[in-house]
């Protein structure tokens, strides 16, 4: 008599392969820096100054001593903010969807 194989456990080995891993940094990290390009890039134009990489990739321009400064530094917070609630509504939304697909079976 053949042996029953065990069906794998949740969270095996197969969930962490590096590469996968590696991918989802790639992309999330690629979707932050789009969303917030996205923002600075608004926030450049309202405040009539020349949207360029520095706004995006260097600190300098975050400076406590002028204006837009504080405006950089709250976009960066805003951002940060609506990435995270973006995660948030896609996961809710696939673990819906997960537990749906599994009601129906």
């Amino acid at each position: 008599m053949p042996r029953k194989r065990r069906p794998p456990r949740p969270g095996a080995l197969r969930d962490l392969s590096p590469l996968r891993l590696l991918s989802q940094i790639v992309i999330l990290q690629i979707l932050y820096y789009v969303t917030a390009a996205l923002l600075l890039l608004f926030t450049a134009l309202v405040a009539g100054r020349p949207p360029t990489l520095d706004l995006l990739l260097s600190w300098r321009t975050v400076r406590g001593d002028t204006t837009f400064g504080w405006t950089l530094a709250l976009v960066w917070l805003l951002a940060a903010l609506t990435w995270y609630a973006l995660r948030r509504l896609l996961s809710f939304v696939a673990n819906r969807a997960a537990a749906s697909c599994t009601c129906c079976c």
